[in-house]
């Protein structure tokens, strides 16, 4: 099953490449550091894909997937990590941005409000979107920017954690 998907992704990121559209709009697009990467590249790939997957926008993995290119980040992962928010899972994670956007502005709670009108529909963008949008937009973005950060550090600085670890290993046996 490991070799099929393996085989899977070369095969597609080798159509990707040799795409006429992308390589005349975007011709660094063939370049290491967007599909295979270092450190660095995931680093800022796991910023990036943590900050459009907060975001209430539609196309968060085209958004991922141009910022991984401009910032010269690892494109798979930046799409993937934008992929978490899908239709199952993006009204949690926004409705949980939108109370911790709530939490830091210090307004109150609208969802409540509007339980008898459809999310979604004319009525609702008319009247509980306009009281809304700073508290989603707000602590949906600050949210990923702190989850972005979090794992840059992580991914960014996870050598250094391997090589103290290695050094209480050759104290601890000599």
């Amino acid at each position: 099953m490991w070799r099929y998907l393996k085989l899977k992704m070369h095969q597609i990121g080798r159509q990707t490449r040799q795409s006429v559209f992308l390589n005349k709009y975007f011709p660094r697009f063939k370049d290491r550091v967007y599909w295979a990467g270092d450190r660095t590249s995931f680093a800022r790939a796991g910023f990036i894909g943590s900050v459009c997957m907060m975001l209430p926008v539609p196309f968060q993995m085209v958004l991922g997937s141009v910022f991984a290119y401009y910032l010269r980040a690892n494109i798979p992962l930046a799409t993937a990590l934008a992929w978490i928010t899908n239709p199952l899972t993006m009204w949690p994670i926004w409705y949980g941005g939108y109370k911790f956007g709530t939490w830091i502005l210090g307004t109150p709670d609208l969802y409540d409000m509007s339980s008898a009108i459809p999310i979604g529909s004319e009525q609702w963008f008319n009247e509980v979107f306009p009281h809304i949008w700073q508290a989603l937009y707000f602590g949906n973005l600050l949210l990923g920017v702190i989850i972005g950060t979090t794992l840059y550090l992580s991914i960014q600085h996870f050598h250094l954690i391997r090589f103290v670890r290695s050094l209480f290993k050759s104290k601890q046996a000599g």
